[in-house]
Protein backbone atom coordinates (compact mmCIF):
# COMPACT_ATOMS: atom_id res chain seq x y z
CA UNK A 1 0.00 0.00 0.00
CA UNK A 2 1.06 3.49 -0.84
CA UNK A 3 1.88 5.64 2.28
CA UNK A 4 1.49 9.43 2.47
CA UNK A 5 5.25 10.73 2.20
CA UNK A 6 6.13 14.20 2.74
CA UNK A 7 8.77 13.87 -0.31
CA UNK A 8 9.46 10.90 -3.13
CA UNK A 9 12.97 10.03 -2.04
CA UNK A 10 13.76 9.10 1.40
CA UNK A 11 16.54 7.59 3.40
CA UNK A 12 15.91 4.07 4.89
CA UNK A 13 17.07 2.46 8.39
CA UNK A 14 20.28 1.43 7.10
CA UNK A 15 21.56 4.72 5.75
CA UNK A 16 20.85 4.02 1.75
CA UNK A 17 18.90 6.42 0.08
CA UNK A 18 15.67 5.57 -2.64
CA UNK A 19 12.80 6.57 -3.99
CA UNK A 20 8.60 6.08 -4.66
CA UNK A 21 8.10 4.94 -8.19
CA UNK A 22 4.77 4.82 -10.43
CA UNK A 23 5.09 1.88 -13.48
CA UNK A 24 2.37 1.86 -16.20
CA UNK A 25 1.22 -1.23 -16.69
CA UNK A 26 -0.35 -1.69 -20.24
CA UNK A 27 -1.93 -4.84 -19.78
CA UNK A 28 -4.27 -3.98 -17.25
CA UNK A 29 -4.46 -0.13 -17.50
CA UNK A 30 -2.67 0.47 -14.04
CA UNK A 31 -0.08 2.32 -12.40
CA UNK A 32 1.24 0.31 -9.89
CA UNK A 33 3.36 1.99 -6.80
CA UNK A 34 6.96 0.97 -5.45
CA UNK A 35 10.35 1.71 -3.99
CA UNK A 36 13.49 1.79 -6.00
CA UNK A 37 16.22 1.32 -3.34
CA UNK A 38 20.01 0.85 -2.72
CA UNK A 39 21.42 4.70 -3.73
CA UNK A 40 24.53 6.02 -1.79
CA UNK A 41 23.11 9.75 -1.42
CA UNK A 42 20.25 11.78 -1.72
CA UNK A 43 21.75 13.58 -5.07
CA UNK A 44 22.22 9.99 -6.64
CA UNK A 45 18.32 8.96 -5.86
CA UNK A 46 16.62 11.91 -6.70
CA UNK A 47 18.30 11.79 -10.14
CA UNK A 48 17.35 8.48 -10.44
CA UNK A 49 13.79 9.49 -9.28
CA UNK A 50 13.32 12.39 -11.65
CA UNK A 51 14.72 9.62 -14.56
CA UNK A 52 12.11 7.54 -13.35
CA UNK A 53 9.29 10.30 -13.52
CA UNK A 54 10.25 11.00 -17.03
CA UNK A 55 9.64 7.63 -17.96
CA UNK A 56 6.29 7.55 -16.25
CA UNK A 57 4.67 10.38 -17.82
CA UNK A 58 5.97 9.37 -20.81
CA UNK A 59 4.25 5.82 -20.75
CA UNK A 60 0.92 7.32 -19.36
CA UNK A 61 0.74 9.93 -21.79
CA UNK A 62 0.54 6.94 -24.59
CA UNK A 63 -1.64 4.63 -22.26
CA UNK A 64 -3.86 7.97 -22.29
CA UNK A 65 -4.02 8.54 -25.67
CA UNK A 66 -4.13 5.20 -27.08
CA UNK A 67 -7.24 4.52 -24.63
CA UNK A 68 -8.46 7.92 -25.31
CA UNK A 69 -9.20 9.13 -21.47
CA UNK A 70 -8.08 12.01 -20.30
CA UNK A 71 -7.70 11.19 -16.61
CA UNK A 72 -6.53 8.40 -14.15
CA UNK A 73 -8.75 8.16 -10.86
CA UNK A 74 -5.87 9.89 -8.87
CA UNK A 75 -5.89 12.52 -11.31
CA UNK A 76 -9.95 12.56 -11.79
CA UNK A 77 -10.61 13.46 -8.32
CA UNK A 78 -8.18 15.89 -8.24
CA UNK A 79 -9.98 17.68 -11.71
CA UNK A 80 -13.34 17.50 -9.96
CA UNK A 81 -12.08 18.75 -7.08
CA UNK A 82 -9.99 21.80 -8.35
CA UNK A 83 -12.24 22.62 -10.91
CA UNK A 84 -15.54 21.32 -10.94
CA UNK A 85 -16.13 21.46 -6.96
CA UNK A 86 -14.41 25.01 -7.10
CA UNK A 87 -16.47 26.55 -9.46
CA UNK A 88 -19.86 25.79 -7.95
CA UNK A 89 -18.70 25.76 -3.99
CA UNK A 90 -20.40 27.71 -1.82
CA UNK A 91 -17.58 28.51 0.87
CA UNK A 92 -13.71 27.47 1.35
CA UNK A 93 -14.63 25.46 4.28
CA UNK A 94 -16.94 22.79 2.08
CA UNK A 95 -13.53 22.56 -0.37
CA UNK A 96 -11.01 22.10 2.17
CA UNK A 97 -13.30 19.12 3.84
CA UNK A 98 -13.34 17.84 0.22
CA UNK A 99 -9.55 18.39 -0.21
CA UNK A 100 -8.55 16.71 3.17
CA UNK A 101 -11.02 13.33 2.57
CA UNK A 102 -8.86 13.23 -0.90
CA UNK A 103 -5.63 13.37 0.37
CA UNK A 104 -5.52 12.35 3.30
CA UNK A 105 -7.61 9.47 3.78
CA UNK A 106 -7.72 8.58 -0.34
CA UNK A 107 -5.25 9.09 -2.05
CA UNK A 108 -2.78 7.44 0.34
CA UNK A 109 -4.45 4.37 0.44
CA UNK A 110 -4.45 3.20 -3.06
CA UNK A 111 -3.18 0.02 -3.62
CA UNK A 112 -3.02 1.63 -7.57
CA UNK A 113 -3.83 3.77 -10.25
CA UNK A 114 -5.94 2.99 -12.50
CA UNK A 115 -7.45 5.10 -16.02
CA UNK A 116 -11.01 6.24 -15.27
CA UNK A 117 -12.55 4.53 -17.88
CA UNK A 118 -11.13 1.21 -16.35
CA UNK A 119 -12.83 1.27 -13.22
CA UNK A 120 -14.58 -1.61 -11.36
CA UNK A 121 -16.69 -2.30 -8.83
CA UNK A 122 -14.32 -4.43 -7.30
CA UNK A 123 -11.24 -1.71 -7.26
CA UNK A 124 -13.45 0.70 -5.69
CA UNK A 125 -14.06 -1.91 -2.93
CA UNK A 126 -10.65 -2.11 -1.96
CA UNK A 127 -10.29 1.74 -1.55
CA UNK A 128 -12.64 1.93 0.26
CA UNK A 129 -11.98 -1.12 2.42
CA UNK A 130 -8.27 0.59 2.65
CA UNK A 131 -9.95 3.91 4.15
CA UNK A 132 -12.04 2.66 6.37
CA UNK A 133 -9.56 0.75 7.84
CA UNK A 134 -7.06 4.20 8.06
CA UNK A 135 -9.61 6.11 10.66
CA UNK A 136 -13.19 5.90 12.16
CA UNK A 137 -15.68 5.85 9.70
CA UNK A 138 -13.05 6.64 6.88
CA UNK A 139 -15.12 4.48 4.01
CA UNK A 140 -18.01 6.38 5.24
CA UNK A 141 -16.58 9.95 4.18
CA UNK A 142 -14.88 8.17 0.94
CA UNK A 143 -17.65 6.54 -0.23
CA UNK A 144 -19.75 10.08 0.36
CA UNK A 145 -17.25 12.01 -1.56
CA UNK A 146 -16.65 9.64 -4.25
CA UNK A 147 -20.23 8.86 -4.97
CA UNK A 148 -20.37 12.80 -5.83
CA UNK A 149 -17.08 12.53 -7.65
CA UNK A 150 -17.97 9.31 -9.96
CA UNK A 151 -21.68 10.72 -10.65
CA UNK A 152 -19.82 13.69 -12.22
CA UNK A 153 -18.38 11.40 -13.95
CA UNK A 154 -20.20 9.18 -15.41
CA UNK A 155 -23.18 12.17 -16.55
CA UNK A 156 -19.82 13.75 -18.48
CA UNK A 157 -19.41 10.44 -19.95
CA UNK A 158 -15.41 10.00 -18.30
CA UNK A 159 -17.06 6.88 -16.33
CA UNK A 160 -18.57 3.09 -18.37
CA UNK A 161 -21.85 1.63 -17.19
CA UNK A 162 -20.78 -0.21 -14.10
CA UNK A 163 -23.12 -1.37 -11.36
CA UNK A 164 -22.82 0.50 -8.38
CA UNK A 165 -24.93 -1.62 -6.33
CA UNK A 166 -21.79 -4.16 -6.05
CA UNK A 167 -20.19 -0.85 -4.63
CA UNK A 168 -19.96 -1.30 -0.66
CA UNK A 169 -22.06 1.02 1.51
CA UNK A 170 -20.49 2.51 4.49
CA UNK A 171 -23.74 3.74 6.55
CA UNK A 172 -23.94 7.11 7.80
CA UNK A 173 -22.22 7.58 11.65
CA UNK A 174 -25.30 7.44 14.43
CA UNK A 175 -25.35 10.65 16.15
CA UNK A 176 -24.75 13.68 14.35
CA UNK A 177 -23.87 16.40 16.40
CA UNK A 178 -26.07 19.51 16.65
CA UNK A 179 -25.74 22.42 15.37
CA UNK A 180 -28.02 25.98 15.95
CA UNK A 181 -28.36 28.81 13.57
CA UNK A 182 -26.69 32.26 14.26
CA UNK A 183 -30.15 33.50 15.85
CA UNK A 184 -30.90 29.82 17.94
CA UNK A 185 -27.07 30.61 19.25
CA UNK A 186 -27.64 34.22 20.57
CA UNK A 187 -31.02 33.22 22.03
CA UNK A 188 -29.16 30.26 23.87
CA UNK A 189 -25.84 32.56 25.20
CA UNK A 190 -28.90 34.91 26.45
CA UNK A 191 -30.59 32.29 28.30
CA UNK A 192 -27.35 30.51 29.38
CA UNK A 193 -25.88 33.90 30.80
CA UNK A 194 -28.12 33.45 33.52
CA UNK A 195 -27.09 29.72 34.18
CA UNK A 196 -24.71 28.67 37.00
CA UNK A 197 -22.76 26.64 34.56
CA UNK A 198 -22.69 29.81 32.08
CA UNK A 199 -18.73 29.94 32.15
CA UNK A 200 -18.60 25.88 31.87
CA UNK A 201 -20.88 26.01 28.74
CA UNK A 202 -18.42 29.10 27.35
CA UNK A 203 -15.60 27.32 27.65
CA UNK A 204 -16.98 24.17 25.72
CA UNK A 205 -18.53 26.95 22.68
CA UNK A 206 -15.02 29.70 22.58
CA UNK A 207 -12.46 27.47 23.55
CA UNK A 208 -13.63 24.36 22.12
CA UNK A 209 -12.86 21.85 26.08
CA UNK A 210 -14.39 18.67 26.14
CA UNK A 211 -16.39 18.31 29.45
CA UNK A 212 -13.50 16.36 31.30
CA UNK A 213 -11.25 19.48 30.57
CA UNK A 214 -13.55 22.04 31.93
CA UNK A 215 -14.13 20.44 35.04
CA UNK A 216 -10.57 19.59 35.78
CA UNK A 217 -9.41 23.43 35.62
CA UNK A 218 -7.96 25.29 37.89
CA UNK A 219 -7.59 28.52 38.47
CA UNK A 220 -3.84 28.89 38.13
CA UNK A 221 -4.55 27.45 34.56
CA UNK A 222 -5.56 31.02 33.59
CA UNK A 223 -3.25 33.74 32.60
CA UNK A 224 -4.69 37.06 32.12
CA UNK A 225 -1.91 38.81 31.17
CA UNK A 226 -1.52 36.68 28.51
CA UNK A 227 -4.87 35.75 27.92
CA UNK A 228 -4.14 32.10 27.65
CA UNK A 229 -5.16 28.64 29.40
CA UNK A 230 -3.32 25.41 29.92
CA UNK A 231 -5.41 22.00 29.89
CA UNK A 232 -3.10 20.01 32.26
CA UNK A 233 -5.47 17.51 33.74
CA UNK A 234 -8.80 16.16 32.86
CA UNK A 235 -11.78 15.01 35.25
CA UNK A 236 -13.62 11.54 35.37
CA UNK A 237 -17.05 10.56 37.42
CA UNK A 238 -17.41 6.92 38.75
CA UNK A 239 -20.69 5.40 38.06
CA UNK A 240 -22.11 7.10 41.21
CA UNK A 241 -21.01 10.87 39.64
CA UNK A 242 -20.08 11.95 43.42
CA UNK A 243 -16.65 11.47 43.36
CA UNK A 244 -14.20 12.00 40.89
CA UNK A 245 -10.79 10.74 39.20
CA UNK A 246 -8.32 13.63 38.61
CA UNK A 247 -5.92 12.57 35.33
CA UNK A 248 -2.51 14.67 34.36
CA UNK A 249 -2.04 15.34 30.97
CA UNK A 250 1.94 16.31 31.03
CA UNK A 251 3.31 14.83 27.92
CA UNK A 252 0.13 14.59 26.11
CA UNK A 253 -0.99 16.43 23.28
CA UNK A 254 -3.94 16.70 25.10
CA UNK A 255 -1.62 19.21 27.76
CA UNK A 256 -1.90 22.37 25.95
CA UNK A 257 -2.25 26.34 25.98
CA UNK A 258 -4.42 28.24 24.21
CA UNK A 259 -5.83 31.93 23.85
CA UNK A 260 -8.66 32.45 24.67
CA UNK A 261 -11.22 35.41 24.21
CA UNK A 262 -10.53 37.92 27.10
CA UNK A 263 -14.40 38.05 28.32
CA UNK A 264 -13.68 34.54 30.19
CA UNK A 265 -11.66 36.38 32.53
CA UNK A 266 -14.39 38.41 34.28
CA UNK A 267 -16.96 35.36 34.44
CA UNK A 268 -13.89 33.62 35.82
CA UNK A 269 -13.30 36.28 38.43
CA UNK A 270 -17.89 36.10 39.09
CA UNK A 271 -16.75 32.46 39.51
CA UNK A 272 -14.04 32.70 41.84
CA UNK A 273 -16.25 34.93 44.36
CA UNK A 274 -19.22 32.54 44.13
CA UNK A 275 -16.76 29.62 45.50
CA UNK A 276 -15.66 31.33 48.33
CA UNK A 277 -19.47 32.15 49.55
CA UNK A 278 -19.84 28.14 48.95
CA UNK A 279 -16.47 27.14 50.41
CA UNK A 280 -17.74 29.29 53.30
CA UNK A 281 -20.91 27.22 54.09
CA UNK A 282 -18.88 24.16 53.94
CA UNK A 283 -15.37 25.14 55.88
CA UNK A 284 -14.24 21.08 55.84
CA UNK A 285 -14.74 20.88 52.11
CA UNK A 286 -11.17 22.15 50.78
CA UNK A 287 -10.18 19.26 48.69
CA UNK A 288 -11.05 21.10 45.53
CA UNK A 289 -11.21 24.90 46.48
CA UNK A 290 -8.11 25.36 43.81
CA UNK A 291 -10.77 24.17 41.01
CA UNK A 292 -13.50 26.42 39.10
CA UNK A 293 -16.07 23.86 38.34
CA UNK A 294 -17.76 23.07 42.14
CA UNK A 295 -21.49 22.52 42.82
CA UNK A 296 -23.70 23.31 45.42
CA UNK A 297 -22.06 21.10 47.98
CA UNK A 298 -18.56 22.46 47.02
CA UNK A 299 -17.81 19.14 45.00
CA UNK A 300 -16.34 19.22 41.26
CA UNK A 301 -19.55 19.28 39.30
CA UNK A 302 -20.59 15.93 36.64
CA UNK A 303 -21.01 16.16 33.62
CA UNK A 304 -24.55 14.64 34.37
CA UNK A 305 -25.03 18.13 35.97
CA UNK A 306 -23.84 20.08 33.29
CA UNK A 307 -25.83 18.42 30.37
CA UNK A 308 -29.09 18.57 32.96
CA UNK A 309 -28.21 22.05 32.42
CA UNK A 310 -28.15 22.31 29.00
CA UNK A 311 -32.06 19.98 28.89
CA UNK A 312 -33.28 23.17 31.26
CA UNK A 313 -31.93 25.83 29.16
CA UNK A 314 -32.72 24.11 25.70
CA UNK A 315 -36.72 23.15 26.89
CA UNK A 316 -37.11 27.05 28.39
CA UNK A 317 -35.90 28.51 25.35
CA UNK A 318 -37.72 26.41 22.72
CA UNK A 319 -34.35 25.19 21.07
CA UNK A 320 -33.24 21.66 19.80
CA UNK A 321 -31.80 19.73 22.66
CA UNK A 322 -27.84 19.61 22.43
CA UNK A 323 -24.87 18.69 24.86
CA UNK A 324 -21.42 19.78 25.81
CA UNK A 325 -19.92 17.67 22.81
CA UNK A 326 -22.21 19.71 20.97
CA UNK A 327 -20.39 22.71 21.83
CA UNK A 328 -17.05 22.01 21.15
CA UNK A 329 -18.33 20.70 17.43
CA UNK A 330 -19.60 24.55 16.89
CA UNK A 331 -16.22 25.94 18.27
CA UNK A 332 -14.09 23.48 15.41
CA UNK A 333 -16.80 24.77 12.42
CA UNK A 334 -15.77 28.01 13.62
CA UNK A 335 -11.96 27.39 13.04
CA UNK A 336 -12.77 25.51 9.55
CA UNK A 337 -14.75 28.86 9.06
CA UNK A 338 -11.78 30.77 9.36
CA UNK A 339 -9.51 28.20 7.46
CA UNK A 340 -7.52 26.97 10.12
CA UNK A 341 -5.23 23.86 8.26
CA UNK A 342 -5.84 20.27 9.47
CA UNK A 343 -2.66 20.74 12.15
CA UNK A 344 -3.79 23.27 13.90
CA UNK A 345 -7.62 22.16 14.90
CA UNK A 346 -5.87 18.84 15.63
CA UNK A 347 -3.69 20.77 18.21
CA UNK A 348 -6.14 23.17 19.42
CA UNK A 349 -8.74 20.28 20.41
CA UNK A 350 -6.24 18.36 21.87
CA UNK A 351 -6.50 15.12 19.48
CA UNK A 352 -3.90 12.78 19.93
CA UNK A 353 -4.24 11.60 16.28
CA UNK A 354 -5.03 13.48 13.25
CA UNK A 355 -7.76 11.16 12.10
CA UNK A 356 -9.60 11.58 14.82
CA UNK A 357 -9.97 15.31 13.70
CA UNK A 358 -10.54 13.93 10.40
CA UNK A 359 -13.27 11.89 11.91
CA UNK A 360 -14.31 14.95 13.73
CA UNK A 361 -14.23 17.88 11.52
CA UNK A 362 -16.26 15.57 8.85
CA UNK A 363 -19.35 15.64 10.75
CA UNK A 364 -19.71 19.37 10.60
CA UNK A 365 -22.40 19.79 7.62
CA UNK A 366 -20.71 22.15 4.39
CA UNK A 367 -24.03 24.75 4.92
CA UNK A 368 -25.05 27.92 6.28
CA UNK A 369 -21.56 29.49 6.24
CA UNK A 370 -22.53 32.08 8.29
CA UNK A 371 -23.12 30.03 11.66
CA UNK A 372 -19.51 30.65 13.25
CA UNK A 373 -20.22 34.24 12.66
CA UNK A 374 -21.87 34.11 16.84
CA UNK A 375 -18.23 32.68 17.50
CA UNK A 376 -16.16 34.58 15.24
CA UNK A 377 -16.97 37.78 15.98
CA UNK A 378 -16.04 40.11 18.81
CA UNK A 379 -16.20 36.90 20.85
CA UNK A 380 -18.73 38.93 22.93
CA UNK A 381 -21.28 35.92 23.54
CA UNK A 382 -24.53 37.64 23.95
CA UNK A 383 -23.76 41.70 23.66
CA UNK A 384 -21.87 41.46 20.59
CA UNK A 385 -22.59 38.15 19.18
CA UNK A 386 -23.78 39.61 15.39
CA UNK A 387 -20.71 41.73 15.06
CA UNK A 388 -17.62 40.78 12.98
CA UNK A 389 -14.56 42.32 14.49
CA UNK A 390 -11.65 39.53 13.62
CA UNK A 391 -10.68 35.70 15.08
CA UNK A 392 -8.50 36.16 17.75
CA UNK A 393 -8.56 33.05 19.41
Amino acid sequence: MQKQTKTPVFQNSDGTWGHLTKTVNPLIYTIEYGRHTGFSSREEAEESYKRSLASYQDQLSKLKKERDMPFTFSEYLDYWLNDVCAQGSNGSRTLVQKQWTINLIIQPHLHKDILLGCVTPDYLNKVLESCQAYCCNGGYYAYKLLHSALKHARVNNCLPDIDFQQIRHYPEPPGNPVFYTPKQLRTFLTAASNSNHYLEIQLALFCGLTPGEILGLKYSDFKQQEQIITIQRICSLNDSGKNCQLKKLEGTKQNRSLKIPFFLFPELSTRRKENRKLLARYPSATEYKSYLCLGPIAKIKSTVTLGAALKTITTETGLPRLNMRDLRYMFARFLLEQNFSLETVSGILGHTKQTTTLAFCNRIPCTDPEVGAVVAGSLDPVLGAGKKEGKNL
